[in-house]
């Protein structure tokens, strides 16, 4: 019969639900090729273009603007660095094979920079959409059969999800959970991008080419591989479960009238004679809030991500001060190593037993790096361990400052070998980093500021430097050794052919990786106690480090700073609150509320109203170390609170569960906490005098409640 024509149906069992693929002959124009259960519902048509994006369960069709292409492609040769391949210009061939749609191109056509002319490319893409419950799980494979040798495959968006309109609530309910740092949470992000393009002139957030954008790229700024949109009862989750920690793209794109696109974009650099399979790109259609979407993160992490393992004495730490006793341009000193005990006794005063030496060595902070020597004028080598020692005979901790990364080329370091670890751009020339400050007069305001090249970890010894650096702590006797920005900064695509990196988009991550395991066993084979600590925030790299150093969202107090998001997914990192100027109360608020350890400067351990404020901060952490520091954060889950002006978090060890308050408002505010299946242990405010919970937690105040299992 007709009908029997017209709709040829399989269905499979699949993880308990059924799964229907289904193919709409007619005109071939119009053939339609259906993926769908009971939680997905995914339909293309003969040129593989997206039709519809659908949540069964809750009946939203997440597609505003159909009839877009999945996928958007660059290739390179040796007279253009970046040429589009326009998914539009494509022939594709959609089929189904079990549970997945495979739309596959056995050639593909590609722009070149004369306008309007293309080039027929011996390449072959293919797509694949497979079907996991609520998920789809994308891969791509390139085969480049070209025979000109310079002519690769650079750029994969890897899906493109083009159209998305809001997810059933209206876009004003929509927030987009986003990884940068520690997390930001964007309210209405289509309406905040397409204000970006009035604002900007059409473009704005990094998306180039007219449209605005969030791009970030992993690993750094993007500390997780993870982002989702969600309205608090479903939301899309969008994530690249890549192990191989190739540098990537999270992007969020903006269109004018056509709702928002997301994807992850690759840079695999397939080149002539070679066959490249993609790691998966999940694309899941879930039900609840942002939680499930990190939940689900978290487990694939779990197979594979390190879990930190930090001495005993640093996961009760609540934190350091940062003393930097010389700055770079040299003009003065602003301690000396004998001035380092005084600081550590104003530290202690506050609850606080570490102190952090920047600006240490002769050569001043941010300067000459990777060479490091005391400084005779504040002490010498002598001067330098007789201050750690009388520090840690009173109790305290010391950890020197090192850089993990730049190179200074006015050092003989980069004369002798530094230029050939150096990792190099897409021109052949040094990734340059700027870091500067003026001095009182005019002439170093005039100047530009220092440049340093960028060390490619992979780069032959330069993980033998980073080892050197720490058997150069160790003989000054500290407790630990910080690597300035080994934990982050833009993950260089590096393109020096000396260096033995597989693709140009596999030299920082899988580097730095590499060389922090190694860094971590010898450190440990030396001295267990010893600690690795780390500037800038990445899941992978903080599960290997000690302790970390972060920067901005999620870490500062701001309106759409979220640090609940990295917390979440990883509750057994220790970070720390680092943060500069501003409201400095907020900022140590706002840090115990998520419990990111103290990163002080020396003036809040005398300021007449900081220095307080930590002290009763810390005492209550130490207090209650074994939930604060040492449970596992849990967010929002085990409690009620009825005043969203309060931050209110749990925290869960054995039976007891802590719930932390801090009042971010300018006014007096009064909550009602509930905890079922719990009886109230203690209250413990800002005010130690008081108990109970008929009291308003005044501004800027923080409060511990502690719960027992009855």
């Amino acid at each position: 019969p007709r009908e029997a024509f017209m709709q040829r149906v399989l269905v499979l069992a699949l993880t308990g639900a059924a799964t229907v693929l289904s193919v709409h002959p007619g005109a071939a124009q119009s053939a339609r090729f259906e993926l769908s259960n009971a939680n997905v519902d995914l339909s293309v048509d003969s040129q593989g273009l997206l039709l519809r994006l659908a949540n069964p369960q809750t009946g939203h069709s997440y597609i505003a603007s159909s009839n877009h292409v999945l996928w958007k492609m660059y290739y390179r040769t040796s007279d253009a660095r970046e040429l589009e391949i326009p998914a539009a210009s494509q022939k594709a061939e959609v089929r189904r094979e079990g549970n997945a749609l495979v739309i596959a191109y056995p050639t593909l056509t590609g722009n070149v920079p004369l306008a309007g002319s293309s080039r027929q490319l011996n390449v072959g893409f293919t797509l694949r959409a497979t079907l996991e419950d609520d998920r789809l799980v994308w891969t791509a494979t390139i085969v480049n059969r070209e025979t000109e040798h310079d002519l690769e495959i650079s750029e994969l968006w890897l899906p493109w999800i083009y159209g998305i309109g809001n997810l059933g609530k209206g876009s004003d309910a929509d927030r987009l959970y986003w990884p940068e740092d520690g997390g930001r949470r964007i309210v209405d992000p289509a309406s905040k991008l397409q204000a970006a393009r009035a604002t900007q002139g059409g473009r704005g957030g990094g998306g180039g080419r007219g449209e605005p954008s969030y791009q970030i790229t992993y690993p750094w700024p993007a500390s997780m591989q993870w982002y989702a949109l969600a309205n608090g009862e479903e939301g899309i989750y969008v994530a690249s479960h890549d192990k191989t920690l190739m540098t990537t793209t999270l992007n969020v794109m903006a269109h004018t009238g056509d709702g928002l696109s997301v994807s992850m974009v690759k840079y695999p650099f397939v080149k002539t004679g070679e066959t490249w399979t993609s790691e998966p790109t999940i694309i899941r259609l879930f039900r609840g809030d942002w939680h499930v979407a990190a939940r689900d993160y978290r487990a694939w992490a779990d197979t594979w991500i390190p879990k930190p393992d930090p001495p005993k004495w640093l996961r009760r730490m609540n934190g350091w001060i940062i003393p930097n006793l010389k700055a770079q341009n040299g003009s003065r000193y602003s301690g000396v190593y004998a001035d380092l005990p005084r600081y550590w006794r104003d530290a202690h005063a506050v609850g606080i037993d570490m102190v952090s030496i920047y600006g240490w060595e002769k050569q001043g902070f941010d300067n000459w790096y990777p060479e490091y020597d005391p400084d005779p004028g504040m002490g010498g080598e002598a001067g330098l361990k007789a201050a750690i020692a009388e520090i840690q005979r009173g109790g305290g901790k010391v950890n020197l400052y090192s850089q993990g990364q730049l190179i200074d080329p006015g050092t003989e370091y980069y004369r002798r070998i530094g230029y050939r670890q150096t990792a190099k751009d897409i021109w052949g020339g040094e990734y340059r980093e700027t870091y500067g400050g003026s001095g009182s007069g005019t002439l170093l305001n005039i100047m530009r500021s220092k440049l340093f090249g960028v060390a490619c970890p992979l780069a032959a010894g330069w993980y033998e430097q980073l080892a050197s650096q720490f058997e150069m702590a160790r003989k000054y006797g500290v407790n630990g050794l910080m690597y300035d920005q080994i934990g982050g900064r833009p993950p260089y695509i590096c393109f020096d052919k000396e260096h033995p990196h597989a693709k140009p988009s596999l030299a920082n991550g899988p580097g730095k990786i590499q060389n922090m395991k190694r860094l971590r066993e010898l450190i440990k084979s030396r001295d267990p106690e010893f600690a690795f600590l780390m500037e800038l925030n990445v899941d992978i790299y903080s599960g290997v480090g000690d302790i970390t150093q972060p920067v901005q969202y999620g870490f500062t107090p701001g309106p759409e700073s979220f640090g609940e998001m990295f917390k979440y997914t990883f509750p057994d990192r220790i970070i720390t609150n680092r943060t500069g100027g501003g409201d400095r109360k907020a900022a140590f608020g706002h840090g115990f509320s998520l419990q990111w350890r103290v990163d002080g400067m020396m003036r809040d351990t005398t300021d007449s109203v900081i220095a307080p404020y930590l002290t009763r901060l810390n005492q209550l952490r130490t207090q209650f170390a074994d939930l604060l520091l040492e449970g596992t954060f849990v967010d929002d889950e085990g409690f009620t609170s009825d005043n969203a002006k309060v931050s209110a978090h749990a925290y869960l060890a054995g039976n007891r569960m802590a719930v932390t308050l801090w009042n971010p408002d300018t006014t007096p505010e009064r909550l009602h906490v509930a905890a079922p299946g719990y009886a109230l242990e203690s209250a413990n405010w800002q005010n130690p005098a008081w108990t109970g919970l008929e009291h308003e937690i005044q501004p800027g105040d923080v409060a511990v409640l502690v719960f027992r299992k009855r």
